[in-house]
């Protein structure tokens, strides 16, 4: 939910957002942002990691790039990867689920 509450990272026009959840601890730690392919034009940037959360751009003629093989290949570790208004609907979810149960405590 911090993740979201945060907001997207600003991404150029037609980057689309993407979030990979690292199934088990990373056992590297890439230096960000990471460019895929290196240097310019990337392909896919990897902007941040908070937790098991890592926040990635990929522009949109790059459709055909496996995001978690990147982050998974980057990271050390298993991924799933879904785009940013997923990750918006969950959080909405989660906040509706709550609102009762915090009303129930009262």
């Amino acid at each position: 939910m911090k993740l979201v509450d945060a907001g997207a990272p600003r991404a150029p026009a037609g980057a689309q957002v993407f979030v990979s959840v690292l199934v088990g601890p990373a056992k590297q730690s890439p230096r960000l942002p990471l460019e895929v392919p290196d240097g310019r034009p990337w392909a896919l940037r990897v902007v941040a990691k908070s937790g098991p959360y890592v926040v990635s751009l990929r522009r949109p003629e790059r459709r055909a790039l496996d995001l978690s093989a990147v982050v998974e290949k980057a990271y050390g570790a298993r991924s799933t990867t879904r785009g940013w208004p997923t990750f918006e609907r969950i959080a909405a979810a989660v906040r509706s689920l709550e609102a009762p149960a915090r009303r129930a405590r009262r």
